[in-house]
This record gives C-alpha cells, sequence and structure tokens, in this order.
C-alpha cells in the first residue's frame, strides 16, 4: 500500500498529474454521460417496446375474438330464429291441410312478416292435392321494393322432389340445412334453405315447409365491426369455398395456409408473396353449419404506430441527449419518476373514464314513450362513477324499474352498482314479484360482502293495462305521486325495511297500490335533498315539493329538466357532494274505443269449450278477420282457455272462467278470469324447441305457443282473481 507523504501527494498514482486518468474522465464527462444515458434509454425503450409489441398482440387477438364471436352468435341468432319460426310455421300449414289455396297465404304472410327470409314454400308429396297435379309447391318471394311474388314453383323443369331441401327432412323427419345453392328459378339468388316436415293430422308427412336465406346478409355482417379497417373477412364452407368476401390473391394464399397449417390454436402468421406479414384467425362458426370465418390483419396496421412511434422517441432521444449533457446525467432520476407517477394518472384516469362509460351504457336509454307509459330517467355522479343506478324495461305489458343508492362513492359502489343492476335484470326476465326479487338480491348481494358496502333500492312493478303498482322498499326515500291536474303531491306510503347487504334474512314485504291516468311517480336518491350550496344549506324535501306542485301536467323530460335547473341554481358553484339520480314515469294508459265488447262466462268443464268455440269464432267473423289469422286467434286462446279450466281449481272443484273480448277494430284484447289457485304463466320457462321430444321437460309448449300467436300477454293477481290479458295486432 502506497503511504501519503507530507506534500499531500494521492496514494493512487494513476490519478496524479494534469494527464491523469482523471482529467480525462472529468473532460469528457457529457458525452460518457449521453452516451451512457443514450444505451440506458434504448434499453429501457427496447423493454419498453416488446412489452408495448405483447400488449398489442394480445389486444389484437382479444379484439378479434370479440368481433368474430359476435358475427358468430348473430349468424347462430339468425339460424336459430329460421329454425323455430319455421317448424311453428310448419305446424300451422298441417292444422290448414283441407284447402290447397291456403297454402298460398301462409307463404305469402310467413314471407311478408319475417323481412330476414327471402322465400318460402310448402313443396308437397306428388299427388298430394290431385287436382293440382303431380308437383305442388306454393312459393312466395320478395322482390325489389319488398313486393311479394307468390306462385306455383314445382314443376317438371323444377323438380324439387330431387332436391336436397325436401329430400333430407323427409329422410330425417326433422329439420335440415341445406348447403348454399344458386336457385335460377324461385329466389334466383344465392341462398341457403331451411326445411321441415309437414305431418297430417295421422302422423305422415306430407310436405316440407322451407326458408330461403339470401347469402347477400352474410356480405354485410361479415364486414361490420372491423377495428382494423384493413382487415380481410371471409367466410367459407367446409370445402373451403367462398361464401363472403372478395375472390382475391390473399384468399387463396391463406386458405392455402390453413389447409396446410394443423395448428389447432385457429391463429397463424404469413408473409403473403408481395412481402406483407398478416396474422391468420380462423375458426368454425358451428352449430348446424360446417363455415368457418377467416380474419386476416395487415400486421403494418396493427403494429405499424408503435414501430413509427419508437423510431420517434429515439430520434427525439438523440437529438435531446446531445445538446443537454450533463443536465441529463442530473436530472434523469427525477424525470424518471415524473413519468411513471404521470403514466400512471392517466392510466388511471383513462380507466375512469372508460369505467364512466361503462357504467352510462348500463343505464336505459333517458326517455322513453311506450304506448302506456313515459319514463325519462337521469344519472349525475359526483365522481367520475358513482354508485346510484336506476332501470327499467317492459316486459308482457309490465314496467319493471328500480332506483338505488349504494353507500360510499367512486369506483367500489359503482362496482356494486353494476352487481345490483345486473342482478335486477336477471331476476325480473322470469318473475313478476318485487318482493321475491329484492329478497334474491339481497341474499346475494350478502355473499362475501367483507366491506359491509349496502344499498337501498326502491323496486316496482306497474302492470300498464290496469295501472295497479306493486312494490318493495328496502330503505330508500319515498317516491313521490304527481296527481294529474293538480297543484298536489304526496309521498307514497312505504313499509320501511333494511336495506340490501347488511343481513341475509331479511323478510321484505310487497305493498300495493293504483295509479290514476295522468298521474306522475317522481323517483329520487339522496343526492337531490342533500345537494348543498356554498353555505352548506341542503336543498331539501320541502322545495322539492313545491317545484314539483307546479309541473303535474309536465312530461316526464321536462319534470327532469326543471328539477334539476333547481339544483343547478340553488348549488351554484359549490362542489357536487353525492351522486344525484332521478327517475319520472307518467302513467298514460291507452283505452280502446270499442267497436265489439262480448263476454262469455263458462264452468270449469272441458266440455264446455264448445260453447267458447262458437263464441270465438263469433268474435272473429264480426271482426272480418280473415283466415289463418283467425284460426291463428283462436288457436291461442282456445290454449290459454283450456289450461285454466285444467289446471286453475283442485280436481273435483267447480269454478268459472270468464271470458272478455273487445276491439277498436285495430286491436283485439281477449281477458280470461278466473278465481283459481295464483298461477302466473309469463314467469314459465319457455320450453327448449331444439332439443329432442325425449329431453324436454314436461310443459312450457302452451305458453311459447301462446307467445308466439300473440303480440303480448299480461298477466297480474287482482282481489283474489287470475287476470290473463292477450292482445293481438289486427
Amino acid at each position: 500500500m502506497t503511504k501519503t507523504t507530507k506534500e499531500g501527494t494521492s496514494r493512487f498514482p494513476l490519478l496524479r498529474g494534469k494527464g491523469g486518468d482523471m482529467s480525462f474522465f472529468r473532460k469528457h464527462l457529457g458525452v460518457i454521460v449521453v452516451v451512457m444515458a443514450a444505451v440506458l434509454v434504448e434499453l429501457t425503450t427496447a423493454a419498453m417496446y416488446y412489452t408495448a409489441q405483447h400488449n398489442v398482440q394480445k389486444t389484437m387477438e382479444k379484439l378479434v375474438d370479440w368481433e368474430m364471436t359476435s358475427i358468430y352468435r348473430r349468424i347462430r341468432g339468425q339460424f336459430a330464429q329460421v329454425e323455430v319460426t319455421v317448424n311453428n310455421m310448419a305446424w300451422v300449414a298441417s292444422n290448414n291441410l283441407e284447402k290447397a289455396e291456403w297454402m298460398y297465404e301462409i307463404t305469402e304472410e310467413f314471407v311478408r312478416h319475417n323481412p330476414t327470409i327471402l322465400s318460402s314454400s310448402v313443396a308437397f308429396v306428388p299427388d298430394y292435392y290431385p287436382e293440382q297435379g303431380y308437383w305442388f309447391e306454393p312459393f312466395s318471394v320478395r322482390r325489389c321494393q319488398g313486393q311479394i311474388e307468390t306462385m306455383q314453383l314445382g314443376s317438371a323443369h323444377h323438380d324439387y322432389t330431387q332436391m336436397p331441401f325436401f329430400t333430407e327432412p323427409i329422410a330425417q323427419n326433422s329439420g335440415y340445412w341445406s348447403v348454399p345453392y344458386e336457385d335460377p328459378d324461385g329466389a334466383q339468388a344465392y341462398v341457403i334453405s331451411y326445411g321441415y316436415p309437414v305431418h297430417d293430422k295421422q302422423g305422415a308427412i306430407v310436405g316440407v315447409m322451407t326458408a330461403d336465406l339470401s347469402l347477400d346478409w352474410l356480405e354485410e355482417l361479415t364486414q361490420v365491426m372491423r377495428y382494423y379497417k384493413r382487415t380481410y373477412r371471409f367466410l367459407v364452407d367446409g370445402n373451403y369455398r367462398l361464401l363472403a368476401g372478395s375472390d382475391n390473391v390473399v384468399f387463396r394464399d391463406v386458405v392455402a395456409r390453413i389447409q396446410a397449417d394443423a395448428d389447432s390454436t385457429y391463429y397463424t402468421k404469413m408473409r403473403s408473396p408481395r412481402g406483407k406479414k398478416l396474422h391468420i384467425f380462423h375458426h368454425p362458426i358451428g352449430g348446424t353449419t360446417d363455415w368457418i370465418l377467416i380474419s386476416v390483419l395487415d400486421d403494418s396496421e396493427v403494429f405499424g404506430t408503435l414501430r413509427r412511434v419508437r423510431m420517434l422517441l429515439l430520434l427525439l432521444i438523440v437529438i435531446g441527449l446531445v445538446p443537454i449533457g450533463y443536465v441529463i446525467f442530473r436530472t434523469l432520476s427525477s424525470m424518471e419518476r415524473l413519468r411513471v407517477v404521470n403514466e400512471e394518472k392517466e392510466r388511471i384516469g383513462g380507466e375512469l373514464r372508460v369505467a364512466s362509460e361503462i357504467q352510462q351504457s348500463m343505464l336505459p336509454h333517458e326517455h322513453l314513450r311506450h304506448d302506456d307509459v313515459e319514463i325519462c330517467g337521469s344519472l349525475v355522479p359526483a365522481r367520475e362513477v358513482g354508485g346510484d343506478l336506476y332501470d327499467y324495461f317492459v316486459r308482457d305489458e309490465k314496467l319493471f324499474f328500480c332506483i338505488g343508492d349504494v353507500s360510499g362513492k367512486g369506483a367500489p359502489s359503482a362496482m356494486l352498482m353494476g352487481v345490483i343492476h345486473s342482478l335486477f335484470r336477471a331476476f325480473f326476465a322470469h318473475q313478476n314479484s318485487p318482493a321475491h326479487v329484492m329478497k334474491s338480491i339481497n341474499e346475494n348481494s350478502c355473499r362475501g360482502n367483507e366491506s359491509n358496502m349496502f344499498v337501498t333500492l326502491f323496486i316496482g312493478v306497474l302492470d300498464l293495462p290496469t295501472g295497479h303498482l306493486r312494490f318493495c322498499n328496502a330503505g330508500h326515500d319515498k317516491p313521490i305521486i304527481l296527481l294529474p291536474d293538480k297543484a298536489e303531491t304526496e309521498s307514497m306510503e312505504c313499509e320501511a325495511h333494511l336495506p340490501v347487504g347488511v343481513f341475509d334474512d331479511v323478510n321484505y314485504t310487497e305493498q300495493s297500490t293504483y295509479l290514476q291516468p295522468g298521474s306522475t311517480l317522481f323517483l329520487y336518491t339522496d343526492g337531490l335533498t342533500e345537494a348543498k350550496n356554498k353555505e352548506r344549506r341542503q336543498f331539501g324535501l320541502e322545495r322539492i315539493l313545491t317545484i314539483l306542485g307546479a309541473c303535474a301536467a309536465q312530461t316526464p323530460q321536462a319534470v327532469v329538466e326543471t328539477v334539476m335547473q333547481s339544483v343547478h341554481e340553488f348549488v351554484g358553484d359549490a362542489e357536487q357532494s353525492d351522486d344525484l339520480t332521478l327517475l319520472v314515469i307518467r302513467y298514460l294508459p291507452k283505452r280502446l274505443n270499442s267497436t265489439l265488447s262480448e263476454t262469455l262466462v263458462l264452468k270449469n268443464d272441458i266440455h264446455e269449450i264448445q260453447r267458447f268455440s262458437t263464441f270465438i269464432k263469433d268474435v272473429t267473423a264480426r271482426l272480418n278477420i280473415v283466415q289463418p289469422l283467425a284460426g291463428q286467434l283462436r288457436l291461442a286462446v282456445e290454449e290459454a282457455v283450456v289450461n285454466v279450466m285444467e289446471y286453475a281449481y283442485p280436481i273435483g272443484t267447480e269454478g268459472e272462467v270468464s271470458i272478455h273480448a273487445e276491439s277498436d277494430g285495430q286491436v283485439l284484447r281477449v281477458t280470461i278470469t278466473d278465481t283459481g289457485v295464483a298461477f302466473d304463466p309469463t314467469t314459465k320457462e319457455e320450453a327448449d324447441t331444439s332439443l329432442p321430444a325425449e329431453d324436454r321437460q314436461i310443459g312450457g309448449l302452451g305458453i311459447l305457443l301462446v307467445r308466439e300467436l300473440m303480440d303480448s300477454i299480461n298477466y297480474e293477481r287482482i282481489n283474489a282473481k287470475n287476470v290473463l290479458t292477450l292482445t293481438k295486432k289486427l
């Protein structure tokens, strides 16, 4: 070891003198720092680039998967809809075999009321109607400008008895989808057909009911929902014949690559002969077809922006490092921390903006005008996302609605709000009782509720024909009723219940009242009454009642605007302290100007059905309802009446069934009333007709039939009576 001398020389000889290494280091410090920073930044940007590239790849895969799944569902949904409709029309045809000319009406009405179906036919076995000849195929097709052309298509030239859409349903005695084919005689288009056998009363197959879909809609369907604009989209069958998309070089190259690729992930990459790098996604649609949907993405579109950003960033770094030198060395660490903080803030801000958009998209349209009710709602969160909610929808001539306030504010409340919203929709899909739904929501909300969050919630079900309102309140503010044509308001009497999410064994009870025609129901959250101005004074309930007293004749939208404007003027520039939500419902029932009103009272005896048949035939005749609509109406109402006779009263118990028919010439409404046991057929799940007969659950087909034949069905239990209303537009 070298010791230090008295003259103070360094113990490190290499650093001594003007020409030592220390001088060199000090002289070139700026260059060294810039080079080191450049290397560090390059490494950092490279890591960021490959991480971002990986994320973009994953995002691309998720986007394409979502797009293709959406197309799959729409195609499968279209097929399922056609299958159910054709099966039902085959049943209608089976019940109208007496006259051959009725078949023309059936196919024409079928095409007229199903815009997605290009053409339809009923192809009969040879010589089924001797007077019609060997071939008899009533056929209807939608031509230009929506005109329906009906003809007898079967002939020696068009021998349908040799075509798969006719032979396969008969051979299999079930529904059958054909492969795409060109139909030059009837549809005069490239179509795919679905056929279902028609049986006579003895069960023998006498023909095939068919529906044809033009494959032109596939072209439009496969080209929508493209996040990446230069995406190629092709639809092929199992033999890779093109059904939709352009027959170009890319298509042929991609098909060749797919056929040669055994990768089970349905994703591959390739470079085209022109040097383009392509990402290929292909997946079978499944269901009743062997079709395959192919999406081809241009690599430059997916990753081009990322690469350009990287190059630009590198260029800016080089330019910035040259002049600033030593300054970069001193400030680099601080800038990095600042960058991370800013990115985190932007990320959080972006996520909150997306969460706010998602939350708003979960709400129904702000304004709804229905035949019997008008609704307007408004939700103004105190932060980017809030914990208030409201929702409503109409099913079976009933308005289902709710309004709620989740404890707290911000993202946690918004998440619970989304759960409550989803539970409300799910439970009311096959349920009409507010108390039962409230209990189910409460039980689900209590599970795993370690944060002890709760929700004040009001749920209501308004029967639109009668104005009968059933509701259940879980700790929410009482709604206010605005009486029609009066400057008066009154609060609804609601039983006190604990909020949702507190205890899972709360017994919620149901209350009911009647809304007068023209009355308005005003619901709100405590963000309205507790809105504060700069002096910390609250808006208050008295001020709300005063404002609403002048709004009795206004529309719900006007009421919302009036109240919100008053709150804004009161609060001024003060910061909003809580979420503010309004829901206004105005009951405006539509009444029939009856040109026909008839009532028939029957005993719960199936032998009385002959009297009913005479009654309903007389009703349809007086209204001049033509076949087959008259037959459909008789069938639907008879199915409902028979169900009441057989199941409303216990075995051995006598009772009555009242049938009241009224019409204004445009709408026929049949009301069936009995005093039997309570039973709501609208909550009964429909039978799954896609399953084989031996796998289906018993029941449900009658309800499915009534739903298919009528425009709406409505059930209400009023004064210990079952009231079932069937409505059909004439």
